[in-house]
């Protein structure tokens, strides 16, 4: 007979997507509210009027007026279970128990009147009891049906919030899958660029050139780099994140490699903040970013350059910024929003790597750097630590 949103307590407990307007709700209550109390009317018309003759106008007169003033005694009692949904069982009930009575009373004193003024009939009085009983019933199946809908209606939503959360849970882990495989494609991606002729070209040319300096002391220190870095990468591989004290040992690893190839043309800052060695970051994140610098940068000057890497705390983001000296030219950083599109840029992979992993809870940004080069900054979320 009638139904009901849900109070304010009870709409945390469902998902905002699921919660109805005011005006839909509204709508409802007073579609089920009026369609039962007329429902009422043809259970009376049947089961009273007709055996017992009353088919005269003021009979269903007042038939039809005591049912306009249950809908108008109801919108009370509505607002009264809606102000008492968030009581203890205990208490709601007694509310219940005192408010039905207090209604079917008023119920039955009204209608009694309405009788009797409508009507030939005289001293019904007497039989007050036996309206209010009644009375009591038609509002106990008021009271009974309005929390049945409404626990349906619960259930329901229940129901649909749990699907929500699975669904959820399915596209978290689709993501985490997609995420994994982003990452191991960006790893093979790696690899295969460090294993390509111009890597291993440059690498091993370097180790040939300390042989026939007779730098041989050198020359072995720079392969057992090389070898440390590309078993670390393998390993790493097997890892979604590592700690940020462990991809900065990695980087080293990379570092020491391309600082005995350019000597002293190649200078390396870093300004890691302590309290972020313990975050949570893409296993080599940090190293092609420092590649792409001293590729694009410290290859093509002509006194070398500096490379510097930073990582630091911004309110809930960790931040990780990679900055190069440049080549010496002005334009070295036009057009920086395209760096990101580029075919075959190696920043593009990238960053498609941490859209898999963190959606857009993420910053990944290029700029002129104040060392005269390019500036890449990450904005990730602060995780561990």
């Amino acid at each position: 007979m009638a139904v009901d949103h849900p109070a304010a307590g009870e709409s945390r407990a469902v998902p905002a997507i699921f919660a109805e307007t005011v005006n839909d709700s509204d709508r409802l209550f007073w579609l089920l509210n009026i369609g039962g109390w007329a429902g009422l009317c043809v259970v009376n018309y049947v089961s009273l009027s007709l055996p017992y003759d009353q088919v005269d106008v003021n009979y269903i007169a007042h038939n039809i007026l005591q049912s306009v003033l249950g809908i108008i005694l109801s919108v009370p009692l509505r607002r009264a279970f809606r102000s008492t949904w968030d009581w203890s069982l205990t208490n709601r009930v007694i509310v219940a128990s005192f408010l039905v009575l207090l209604t079917a009373t008023v119920w039955t004193v009204l209608r009694l009147a309405l009788f009797l003024e409508i009507t030939d009939e005289e001293g019904l009085w007497g039989d007050f009891g036996g309206w209010l009983f009644t009375s009591l019933f038609v509002f106990l199946t008021w009271v009974a049906l309005y929390h049945g809908v409404k626990f349906a209606r619960l259930l329901a939503r229940e129901r649909e919030s749990l699907l929500v959360l699975e669904a959820g849970r399915r596209q978290e882990a689709f993501k985490l899958v997609s995420a994994e495989s982003a990452a191991r494609e960006a790893q093979l991606k790696l690899l295969r660029y460090q294993l390509n002729p111009h890597f291993l070209f440059n690498t091993l040319n370097s180790i040939a050139g300390l042989i026939g300096a007779k730098r041989s002391d050198d020359a072995q220190t720079m392969l057992a780099e090389l070898s440390t870095f590309l078993r670390f990468s393998l390993e790493s591989d097997r890892n979604l994140t590592i700690s940020l004290r462990d991809e900065i040992e990695a980087l080293d690893l990379y570092l020491r490699i391309e600082q005995i190839r350019f000597t002293d043309r190649l200078t390396v800052d870093q300004y890691i903040d302590p309290r972020t060695l313990g975050m949570s970051v893409p296993s080599l994140i940090l190293q092609p970013l420092v590649e792409n610098a001293i590729k694009h940068a410290i290859a093509g000057a002509e006194l070398g350059g500096s490379v510097t890497i930073s990582a630091r705390l911004q309110r809930d983001k960790l931040v990780l910024t990679v900055e190069d000296s440049g080549i010496g030219k002005e334009d070295i950083v036009t057009e920086v929003p395209d760096l990101f599109t580029k075919p075959g840029f190696g920043l593009r992979s990238t960053a498609e790597r941490l859209e898999n992993l963190y959606g857009e809870d993420f910053s990944f940004n290029a700029s002129k750097s104040p060392l005269g080069g390019l500036r890449i900054e990450l904005h990730l979320p602060q995780v561990g630590g």
